[in-house]
């Protein structure tokens, strides 16, 4: 019987997503969501991803015969050597278990990346990269936090420890006026992710650099900057609001600064952006952004648009991440 699909998970800290891919077309055939149960202990997340793929074949009606594998986006830090997560910033425990659970409920093959790096080898597999014909690709994700991965000719960068590809962590700002979620100052997701906006903002305020009026949208619409959001802030500039107008233009030069710093790094043919506060407002991120990346990047520019997977990236990324690993196997036991 050919095997043609993959059982693709996006196990994210908010919500747990899982899609049957059929990898002939390449098309997801059926999607299925819930809110990820990171509350209720790490055995009840492993539970939980077990049970969604068992969701999504009734769903489907397809038969496990003809599954290759299943595949898992998951935020890092992972353990890769143990198949699981290893204390991640919005999922705090110690170790969850993902690979072990998933191949002895199942028994076929697992595999377990980093979601930025599986968003990246899905662009190159499914995206961007199969449509353009490109050698080197960096994928970057501006969401809750900023992160990214880097493909070249099909392999993805790891680095020593597994860790390349943390674009997030870029210096922006050597004074480190804002602190990083990593511990550390001045790095770019301090400043323009959707967590790190809010302290931007209340920085700029402050210090005085930036004077919001009290009868501004941006200042009504967030309960005096209290309430202040990545959402808030791009909604009210579509609206218009010049106080939030100027921020976006701020948090493009910012972004221009940390894509400028790709670019020099990777020199890569094409770089695509997702995550939640690109998608939303491509407009107002890229486009905005795009007249300032010459003042950083000292090689070649390269096209860089949003990712053409949209919000899919990441569950493209796990087919591809476990497509990868059964090529790789079956070359090693092919010698």
């Amino acid at each position: 019987m050919i095997k043609k699909y993959v059982v693709a998970i996006d196990l994210g800290a908010s919500n747990l997503r899982a899609a049957l891919v059929d990898i002939e077309r390449p098309e997801l055939l059926k999607k299925i969501s819930e809110k990820t149960l990171v509350s209720e202990g790490p055995e009840k997340i492993s539970e939980q991803v077990v049970n969604i793929v068992k969701k999504l074949l009734a769903k489907t009606k397809v038969s496990l015969n003809k599954v290759i594998g299943i595949g898992v986006g998951a935020p890092g830090p992972l353990d890769l050597r143990k198949g699981g997560i290893a204390r991640a910033v919005n999922i705090p425990y110690d170790f969850v278990p993902i690979r072990e659970p998933l191949e002895e409920s199942f028994r076929i093959h697992a595999a377990l990346m980093n979601d930025a790096n599986a968003a990246a080898l899905g662009e190159w597999m499914f995206g961007a990269g199969r449509t353009k014909k490109v050698n080197t690709l960096v994928f970057i994700t501006i969401s809750t936090g900023i992160g990214g991965g880097i493909v070249e000719d099909g392999r993805l960068l790891m680095g020593a420890d597994g860790n390349a590809g943390e674009v997030g962590c870029l210096l922006i700002d050597y004074r480190g006026k804002l602190r990083c979620g990593c511990g550390r100052y001045g790095h770019w997701q301090a400043y323009s992710s959707g967590a790190g906006i809010p302290n931007y903002v209340k920085y700029l305020v402050e210090s005085r650099e930036l004077t919001i009026k009290e009868n501004s949208l941006l200042f009504k619409t967030s309960n005096n900057l209290r309430k202040l959001s990545a959402k808030i802030l791009y909604e009210c500039a579509k609206k218009g609001d010049a106080d939030a107008l100027k921020i976006v233009e701020n948090l493009a030069i910012i972004n221009a600064a940390g894509v400028g710093q790709v670019i020099n790094a990777y020199n890569p043919d094409i770089i695509t952006l997702g995550g939640s506060i690109v998608l939303n407002n491509v407009e107002l991120t890229i486009d905005k952004m795009m007249p300032y990346v010459k003042n950083y990047a000292s090689n070649r520019i390269p096209e860089i648009l949003p990712t053409p997977l949209g919000e899919d990236i990441v569950l493209y990324g796990a087919a591809a991440v476990l497509l990868k690993e059964v090529e790789e196997n079956e070359r090693k036991f092919s010698k």
